[in-house]
C-alpha cells in the first residue's frame, strides 16, 4: 500500500485488518487481499478457490 493511503482510508472509516507484512489473506464479500508480497502464493491459491467456488 502506497504511504499514507492507510492512513486516508482510516480517516475515511476502513477497518484495515491486514497491519503486519506477513502470510494473512483475507476474504470480505467479493474483496480478496494480502498483507504484503510475502502472500503472493497464498493468494493465488484462494483467488482460484474462490472463482472456482462462484462458479460452481
Amino acid at each position: 500500500m502506497p504511504y499514507g493511503l492507510s492512513e486516508k482510508l482510516k480517516s475515511l472509516g476502513v477497518n484495515l485488518i491486514n497491519i503486519k507484512m506477513d502470510k494473512t489473506v483475507c476474504v470480505d464479500r467479493k474483496l480478496i487481499t494480502g498483507s504484503s508480497p510475502l502472500v503472493s502464493n497464498e493468494l493465488g491459491k484462494l483467488a482460484a478457490y474462490t472463482l472456482l467456488k462462484e462458479l460452481n
